[in-house]
């Protein structure tokens, strides 16, 4: 998808000034045909790749936007696949979600403050309706499903990495390091990949939400890849930069699947894409969203201290009771 430049003068200053700026833009145009062209590479001619700042800047510009006014969305799609000891992976159910951003403009320290807000939603994979309600295969108990709706999500890009965050929490510290990831370039494509893995406390204390805590702590990794014209990262007239890519998460089993500690986990495995305007998101996407969690379209106005599921869940569930399964009768 291209990014769409924004007008910088309105209709009524065009009508107004077109014979002042005609010839001036004319002559323009013609010394930038005349002009060549510096190839774009990893190294330049705007962003550097191998430095922290440019990685910075160029993040910012795939996720947000150095406007702080305009919205970037990020959407996603794919499938929840269940990993258990002894068998083979499993597809289980599909899952779609839309995320609304904002950023705001850089601090002292060189650092973008992203404004977000996330939601996803759970689907059937034969029917592609969204599932309120699902048999687990896994356990063969009806459950509630829980969707995905995380208010607001923060994230700071720095060119300085100092530990693995839980949100604005530094859950992994070490030693301070320019934020350079593993860019690659085919053709006049750009490619990178940005990792995150955490090891933390479990916030579902598994003596108390006994079927829905997978265990004291919580191990989650994020694999995510980018892929942009490298054209467009390397042109500073543009505020944002369209990508395309996929997403892998990995994560214990969900709390509304009643699960508790059960040997496994899930993984899901998304494509994914930005859009500078609605309209370009994929419609069944931006319909479920219009119809289920419509403030979800717009991002947060300011920060505020963000919600991931585990703690929203807390907030918002009680604890299940436990599974009563009916006797069987015995053989005749």
């Amino acid at each position: 998808m291209k990014t769409t430049r924004r007008r910088l003068i309105t209709n009524a200053g065009l009508l107004g000034a077109t014979s002042a700026l005609g010839a001036a833009g004319l002559a323009d145009t013609a010394r930038a045909a005349r002009t060549p062209r510096a190839t774009a590479t990893l190294k330049g001619p705007y962003l550097d790749l191998t430095t922290g700042e440019g990685n910075a800047l160029a993040m910012t510009r795939l996720v947000g936007s150095l406007d702080p006014k305009a919205i970037k969305y990020g959407w996603y799609s794919g499938r929840l696949m269940s990993i258990v000891p002894g068998g083979a992976g499993r597809d289980l159910i599909g899952v779609i979600g839309l995320g609304a951003a904002r950023t705001l403009p850089r601090d002292a320290q060189g650092r973008w403050q992203l404004l977000r807000r996330e939601c996803g939603f759970f689907f059937d994979l034969a029917s592609g309706e969204v599932l309120d309600r699902w048999r687990n295969p896994l356990t063969d108990e009806e459950v509630e499903v829980v969707h995905i709706a995380n208010d607001p999500v923060n994230q700071t890009i720095s060119p300085v990495r100092a530990g693995e965050q839980l949100y604005e929490q530094v859950v992994t510290k070490k030693a301070d390091e320019p934020f350079v990831l593993p860019w690659q370039q085919a053709g006049s494509r750009a490619f990178v990949e940005f990792h995150s893995h955490l090891w933390a406390k479990n916030p579902l204390d598994p003596a108390v939400w006994v079927r829905e805590s997978a265990g004291p702590m919580v191990q989650i990794s994020d694999m995510m890849t980018y892929v942009c014209d490298l054209e467009e990262l390397q042109d500073p007239a543009r505020p944002s930069v369209s990508y395309s890519g996929n997403w892998v998460h990995v994560r214990p089993w969900q709390p509304w699947m009643l699960m508790g500690t059960a040997p496994g986990h899930l993984m899901y495995h998304c494509f994914t894409g930005s859009a500078t305007r609605l309209e370009d998101v994929p419609p069944h996407i931006a319909k479920i969203v219009q119809a289920r969690l419509p403030a979800f379209l717009q991002p947060p106005d300011k920060p505020g201290k963000s919600e991931g599921s585990l703690n929203r869940y807390i907030r918002t569930r009680k604890p299940a009771p436990p599974r009563v399964v009916a006797p069987q009768e015995p053989p005749k």
